[in-house]
């Protein structure tokens, strides 16, 4: 391994920083970067579409946040203007693997199982491609990042022989500095006692529980309304048509938010409600609990590990279990006691814990 300044080299795909609108894979892609410059431990180069990319391009690219000028900058580059790829440092792909067998160690990251532990909730072409190709890639992995223990597990009950090589690679939350101020000087959000539901609508995010148990006599009963953050995803219209006109305004939905408008209605909200059947991690847990909110969660994936006592959990399947969780945690005495250890949790995932295993991969 080539050490310039006596500090390993590592080389990280950034092809999911092409994005617009930066979410789940983006963001991890951005805090995995800046958590392992920040370390001082390694010297990063960069590249996408096996093409190298200048390290300004990819900190010009962080600090606009969106991925509309690297895709500019790739796009007016005459063929032969770029060089290849360099293959003797290690390469990490914060995702899986484009193109495998390119670099002489390689590494890749897996997110989401769901795809395999839960095939019914997605279309034929994901699940197709979590078969042999997902295997085919993690096969060249010198390790196998995993973002949860949940989802490690789920990769090795599904590839068995990977386990000796997996790995956990948890990420953290960490709000622009400038967003605090920016909420002071804005008017009082007047929306009343909510709790945010954040994820695109699809049957997995489970948010026909939600919608069933609108019916419950508890949750009707309840003062809380829920404002649900995310693009409309599959079988959106059936899990709409479930609201009777006369419950419609307890539920609004908002699409796609920029950061700072979710960031505002989460520090608003009394909690957020996450009644996922599956998650490869739940980076929104970790928001909320950082602005000192409490999660009202699913008892099943990587929830219990990410949230901790930093929130509550109630059976997904179960309309009586969520509506007797919600009566427990819309209560204010109890949501004042989860506050302190909803921020303690959120506190215990850092840049430093996140660059740990790739620094320990490269020192091996």
């Amino acid at each position: 391994m080539s050490r310039v300044s006596g500090r390993p080299r590592l080389n990280i795909d950034v092809a999911p920083l092409l994005e617009d609108q930066w979410t789940g894979i983006s963001v991890f892609t951005r805090r995995l970067i800046q958590s392992l410059h920040q370390s001082g431990r390694v010297d990063l180069c960069f590249s996408v579409r096996l093409l190298q990319i200048d390290a300004a391009e990819v900190w010009k690219t962080i600090r606009y946040g969106s991925g509309a000028f690297l895709r500019a900058q790739l796009d007016h580059c005459a063929a032969g203007d770029r060089a290849p790829m360099d293959p003797i440092p290690p390469l990490l792909y914060p995702s899986v693997k484009s193109h495998p067998n390119i670099a002489c160690r390689e590494a890749s990251t897996i997110h989401d199982m769901s795809t395999l532990v839960m095939p019914e909730t997605h279309d034929s072409g994901n699940v197709a491609h979590h078969l042999d190709p997902l295997r085919d890639e993690v096969s060249t992995d010198e390790v196998v990042f995993c973002v949860s223990e949940a989802t490690r597990r789920a990769l090795c009950a599904t590839f068995p022989w990977v386990e000796p090589r997996s790995r956990l690679l948890m990420q953290y939350v960490d709000w622009p500095e400038e967003f605090a101020l920016y909420d002071h000087n804005q008017p009082t959000l007047e929306l009343g006692r909510y709790a945010v539901v954040i994820g695109t609508i699809e049957p997995r995010k489970n948010l026909d529980l939600l919608l069933r148990a609108l019916e419950h006599p508890t949750v009707a009963a309840s003062s809380i309304n829920f404002i649900v953050i995310g693009r409309r995803g599959w079988l959106v219209d059936q899990a709409l048509a479930r609201l009777r006109p006369e419950l419609a305004q307890r539920v609004k939905f908002t699409g796609f938010v920029s950061e700072f408008v979710k960031y505002r209605l989460l520090k608003a909200a009394e909690f957020l409600i996450l009644p996922s059947i599956y998650e490869g991690f739940g980076i929104p847990a970790v928001e909320a609990m950082s602005l000192g909110k409490p999660v009202l969660a699913s008892l099943t994936s990587s929830f219990p590990e990410v949230i901790g006592d930093g929130g509550i959990f109630f059976d997904p399947f179960s309309v009586d279990d969520f509506a007797a969780a919600l009566k427990e945690i819309s209560d204010v005495r109890r949501a004042s006691e989860l506050a302190p250890r909803a921020l303690a949790q959120a506190a215990s995932f850092n840049p430093a814990r996140m660059a740990a295993p790739v620094l320990e991969w490269l020192d091996a």
